[in-house]
């Protein structure tokens, strides 16, 4: 009874900062070269990946968020992507002078031709208080027309927001319409944008891109939801857990080199993991849906972390 009492404690009674999910588009495989939609480009229609062309689409394997593309037509339609353009997941940053912002790849929509919605996993931030979402944008600079405020060719315009599901409202990070791209002054730089979240929602990132010509080109990388978590033991910077909840894969990320060795406790003080881990992806395909506390260990520094698998 004192252990499952201890254990309660340790779930509510200590907070910090911890990273809720993030990607960077690290974890999708890479294929080179132009993405070509072989849909219907005067209908509405989610896109699919095509064999070894740019990942428009990726389902997460645990370790970051996963993400949809959706076309949506001009009022008067055009060809899309289906005369083969620059979208997905790619290596190619916007120059040798702005390489991606974190790791070596990102996100590109150019060139679409109608409307690209690119829409990210939906967040549950039950539990989480001060949660925030940033992510790290860039614009080719170029010359872009239009004010954004008809769906047509040559108004080209882009918008990052997150949808509040639980309050049926969204959040700006970035919206260009109503407004000449070129007079913003956002070309040519990573620009970090942020927005502030309501605890206890489900949220989602959503960029929706509209281009019409190669050099009209966005780039996105590294976003990262943030939040306050209960049920962390003497949790400090030295390790991060994300996703939060999960139900496959938690990825243990650290500042230290050598193995970092974890044990898992089920609510009953019950040891269900112990294990090395040389990488940074942890199996918990194994755990039933429920709460835990992960220990980690590395270099004499030790972190306990609440857990919640779906």
């Amino acid at each position: 009874m004192k252990k499952i009492i201890l254990l309660i404690t340790l779930f509510f009674s200590i907070i910090s900062l911890s990273q809720i999910t993030s990607t960077s588009f690290e974890e999708p495989e890479l294929f080179n070269g132009h993405y070509t939609d072989t849909g219907d480009p005067g209908l509405t229609h989610d896109l699919v990946n095509n064999t070894n062309e740019p990942l428009v689409n990726y389902n997460t394997t645990g370790g970051e968020l996963g993400f949809n593309a959706t076309y949506v037509p001009y009022e008067v339609p055009g060809v899309g992507l289906t005369d083969g353009d620059l979208a997905g997941v790619t290596d190619d940053p916007p120059n040798s002078s702005n390489p991606f912002s974190n790791g070596s790849k990102g996100y590109i929509i150019s060139d679409v031709d109608g409307n690209f919605i690119l829409e990210f996993d939906p967040v549950d931030l039950t539990g989480v208080s001060s949660p925030t979402l940033t992510l790290d944008y860039f614009l080719n600079e170029t010359s872009y027309e239009g004010d954004g405020t008809l769906n047509e060719s040559a108004s080209d315009r882009l918008r990052i927001y997150v949808k509040d599901h639980t309050n049926s409202s969204e959040i700006d990070i970035l919206d260009t319409t109503g407004s000449d791209i070129n007079d913003l002054l956002i070309e040519g730089t990573w620009i970090t944008g942020t927005a502030t979240l309501l605890a206890n929602t489900t949220v989602q990132l959503v960029i929706e891109a509209r281009t019409n010509a190669g050099t009209e080109a966005f780039y996105f990388d590294n976003i990262v939801f943030n939040g306050t978590l209960s049920g962390n033991e003497f949790q400090n910077s030295q390790f991060s857990v994300f996703p939060n909840p999960a139900n496959s894969y938690v990825t243990i990320i650290s500042q230290g080199s050598d193995a970092k060795t974890i044990c898992v406790f089920n609510v009953l003080g019950e040891k269900v993991i112990h294990t090395s881990l040389l990488g940074n992806r942890l199996d918990i395909s194994s755990l039933e849906s429920g709460i835990y506390i992960v220990k980690i260990t590395q270099e004499n520094i030790t972190t306990s972390k609440k857990l919640v698998v779906e």
